[in-house]
């Protein structure tokens, strides 16, 4: 009844493993301690000499302002120099001041070199907008080789602050004058700028060059050569902070939120239920009051709405209009607006009953339709004149393949043949470059695009992944979609995609200190001219990483700082300037680096590197990749029991999970638009969301004891300790939770107690559990086992928004079963691509000498696993 389960894939029972931290294994630093390992030194006071040195450069160059690049003016001074203004200065001939060369360096050390260092760690951006994968950069190509690290930062601009940290304060100069920067690279005044002459001049941390500090900024310096209303200014104690943009960055009205939702009405959208879905989805959202602009104080909101089978429908919703006005453009060919596009795209509040009038009558007038082909493309077209005077976010409502009017597709594309070849890298790229064509014109007028695919049939993801990509939207991917299974997504995730904070018109630099560059940009934005990020809709849940990379021959200074600056319209209408600096010391031992290695945004940069390796070339260079130069970090670590163990226990385990996710799996069972839709929202997850991706959390719930499953007084409910991913730790008298931060499974043995199945579902037997409706009968009979379980779920869901993750209930010995085994990464699994267990993968990347390679089993440590990741999970509910 109660004994262990054997290997569901066969083959004997599950390979035994150990817990891959070791019995009483101290759990790995939450994201705030992880990431205060790294703080920092800064570079000492200039001296006499150097200072001299420094007035005679600036008598004899002239100063060159950076070339213009991005649509417009306004632009243009939103984000200043950036991350390779080192090159553009090489070009223009005009060389930086030297600040650390070796002939100039102070032969006393810096009397204040420790208290700099603590003020280094205090002040960096906090790790939810900021990591690195090293606290510590090497200050060689040779010791960065060594490493084999890539060193990238993860940053997510608009997060949410997790309880604990205090909100990111706003700067506003007011009368004053400007936004204080460096004149030559336009790096931001922040908290490790040094200063001189009593304050009156100040040194960029980045670019070197001294600035004369403006009248109204001034203020003496005190004992420390640190200005004495450092506290009193946050932009000079605060790694992040938000400026109140004054007029010079704006060159018209700042945009409204703009919402046009385009919506497919063919037979496949109907009798799936997405048309009736989206319809009641954006109904419930719109009369809710939580849209940007639709508060009582804020009516700037502005919605359109376009729906299209093998033509176009626009709806004239003027407020003067008791009915909206159907207009139909059945030409595709020479597509226009059949009004003027003030009638098509509203204010919300003035034409609140038109635009609930339609959403009613929608469903119903597309009830019995016939049509079957899809003008995707026209209807996106269509949008787009209709709101390019103004921008705004356009949210794509499709469920099947494009085939009539602009950028048709085929269905003839899809291959299955192909699949777990060297060929599939075809099905995995766009057919061709008219969909990023398209997206490019979109961002010059600041469209943003989101995409929800509630597929019934093959769609080319592939090709319409860069739609969303190069615009700053988001792919969201249905398969199979029907309302009485994933509606409740659907309608979750455009809950939270209408209602986030949000950023409008945005732009977007990274700046980094001279003798580096930025390498690799990854995320969904588009790069205009050299480095100016377009991202017409930043929101809260986004991320942007880039790579890191030594310039030759450049002597390196003692610390490098990154600066991340984010220029945006808020949904009040006001014009910010979100800035992240951190600052990260550069050391020359292998030691110091190895210990502040960020495991998690070391997984996340190499995932990044894996999906453009594979790309570029094929899947299984990709796979091979991430195999391989795992091996080569592990292997950089020395012998076992030396080196950071966390780094050798967790990074094979990330990395175990990316080769058996649906994102890297060696198999021929994952479609390409289910592969292309995992790259895609790789791409732009943030790190906490990342590392539960490619190793997801396994709870215990038919066991809750004490205050599991209870609220606490601020309503958060105490989680089971998480369990090891492997069948060893189950039961076939025991319920499961399995959740990777897309989707939740729950495995209910066979043997389980009828009396938890009573208290939970309100059945007597497993055999009358019914799993396309148990997750309604959850919690529903008021028994407090079934509450505590309603309350796990619950909390779950809150720490992973978005998405929203849809629960599959699957008893002992379903069909459907292998689907929450293959989530057990660390047990071999032959359907898998890679059927090694995580002691098996160890020993095949060259960590564990063959002797070790069958250790004994867990026993009853089996949580050891717990902190992996808990310490992210239980800290950081915000995500």
């Amino acid at each position: 009844g109660g004994g262990a389960l054997t290997n569901p894939f066969g083959g004997g029972p599950a390979a035994p493993i150990t817990s891959p931290f070791g019995a009483g294994a101290p759990p790995p630093p939450t994201a705030s301690a992880g990431y205060s390992q790294s703080r920092m030194a800064v570079p000492p006071p200039p001296t006499a000499k150097q200072q001299a040195e420094r007035q005679q450069q600036q008598a004899q160059q002239q100063y060159i302002e950076p070339p213009p690049s991005g649509p417009s003016q306004h632009h243009t001074a939103a984000a200043g120099g950036a991350g390779r203004y080192s090159q553009y200065y090489r070009e223009q001939n005009v060389s930086y001041p030297d600040v650390a060369s070796p002939q100039n360096q102070p032969a006393a050390p810096d009397p204040f070199a420790e208290q700099r260092l603590k003020e280094c760690a205090d002040f960096s951006a906090p790790p939810h907008f900021v990591r690195s994968t090293l606290g510590k950069l090497p200050n060689s190509q040779s010791l960065k080789q060594k490493l084999h690290i890539p060193i990238s930062l993860s940053f997510q601009p608009l997060a949410p602050v997790p309880q604990g940290y205090p909100e990111t304060p706003s700067v506003s100069f007011g009368s004053l004058g400007t936004v204080v920067r460096c004149k030559r690279c336009r790096t931001y005044i922040n908290p490790f700028v040094q200063w001189e002459a009593n304050g009156r001049r100040w040194l960029c941390n980045l670019c070197g060059y001294v600035n004369e500090t403006p009248s109204f900024y001034y203020c003496s310096l005190d004992d420390t050569a640190r200005r004495s209303d450092r506290f009193e200014r946050p932009e000079l104690c605060n790694g992040s902070v938000e400026y109140i943009a004054p007029g010079e960055y704006m060159v018209r009205p700042p945009q409204p939120p703009v919402f046009v939702f385009v919506i497919e009405a063919t037979i496949s959208s109907v009798q799936s239920g997405l048309l009736q879905a989206a319809v009641a989805s954006i109904k419930e959202c719109f009369q809710s009051g939580h849209m940007p602009g639709m508060q009582p104080n804020n009516s700037r909101c502005q919605i359109g709405i376009i729906t299209f089978d093998s033509a176009v429908h626009f709806y004239s919703l003027d407020q003067s209009q008791q009915l909206p006005q159907m207009l139909v453009v059945p030409d595709l060919d020479d597509l226009f607006l059949p009004t003027l596009p003030e009638n098509l795209v509203v204010n919300a509040k003035e034409s609140e009953t038109v635009i609930t009038s339609l959403l009613d009558m929608l469903p119903n007038m597309f009830a019995k339709t016939k049509a079957q082909e899809s003008c995707l493309g026209s209807a996106m077209k269509a949008a787009y004149m209709a709101m390019k005077h103004v921008g705004g976010k356009m949210l794509v409502f499709a469920s099947s393949l494009p085939t009539v009017g602009e950028l048709p597709l085929k269905g003839s594309r899809d291959n299955p043949r192909l699949l777990n070849t060297d060929k599939e890298v075809e099905l995995l790229r766009p057919v061709d470059d008219n969909h990023k064509h398209f997206a490019v014109e979109m961002t010059r007028v600041q469209i943003s695009l989101e995409l929800f695919c509630a597929a019934t049939q093959y769609m080319d993801v592939a090709s319409l992944a860069p739609l969303v990509k190069f615009t700053s939207g988001e792919l969201h991917y249905y398969p199979s979609f029907n309302i009485h299974t994933l509606g409740e997504k659907l309608r979750g995730e455009l809950w939270r995609v209408l209602t986030r904070e949000m950023g409008w018109e945005a732009v977007m630099r990274i700046r980094v200190s001279k003798g580096w560059r930025i390498a690799n940009f990854y995320g969904h934005l588009y790069i205009r001219g050299m480095d100016l990020l377009v991202v017409p809709n930043c929101h809260a849940d986004q991320t942007f990483s880039v790579g890191l990379e030594m310039e030759e021959a450049v002597v390196q200074d003692p610390v490098v700082c990154v600066q991340c600056a984010l220029l945006y319209t808020n949904s009040s209408g006001e014009r910010r300037i979100r800035v992240h600096t951190i600052c990260v010391p550069v050391t020359q031992s292998f030691s110091d680096i190895s210990a502040s290695i960020d495991v998690q945004a070391t997984a996340t940069g190499l995932c990044h590197q894996a999906i453009e390796t594979a790309i570029k070339s094929k899947m299984s260079d990709g796979q091979s990749f991430l195999s391989g130069l795992c091996g080569q970090i592990i292997g950089a670590q020395g012998t076992p029991g030396q080196g950071n163990q966390e780094v050798v226990r967790l990074l094979p385990l990330y990395v175990l999970g990316m080769l058996k996710s649906l994102a890297f799996r060696a198999t021929n069972d994952v479609p390409a638009d289910l592969r292309v839709y995992h790259w895609t929202r790789l791409e732009t997850l943030p790190v906490v969301m990342m590392a539960a991706f490619f190793y997801p959390r396994l709870l215990s719930v038919h066991n809750l004891a004490g205050e599991e499953g209870n609220k606490d007084e601020s309503g958060r409910v105490a989680l089971p300790q998480q369990l090891n991913l492997s069948v060893e730790r189950m039961t076939q008298d025991g319920a499961f939770l399995v959740e990777d931060g897309e989707q939740m499974m729950m495995w209910i043995g066979r043997a389980v107690s009828t009396s938890w199945l009573q208290s939970v579902f309100g059945v007597p037997a497993i055999e009358q559990l019914h799993p396309e409706t148990a997750e309604s009968q959850i919690g529903s009979s008021g028994d407090p086992t079934g509450t505590k379980v309603a309350n796990v779920l619950t909390e779950v869901r809150a720490q992973r928004e978005p998405p929203y993750m849809k629960l599959w209930v699957i008893r002992q010995g379903d069909p459907v079963e292998p689907r929450f085994f293959a989530a057990l990464i660390e047990d071999r699994h032959q359907g898998l691509g890679l059927p090694l267990s995580y002691a098996e993968f160890l020993q095949k990347i060259g960590t564990r000498p063959p002797a070790q390679a069958a250790p004994a089993p867990v026993g009853a440590a089996g949580a050891a696993h717990a902190g992996a990741a808990a310490g992210y999970y239980n800290q950081t509910r915000a995500y």
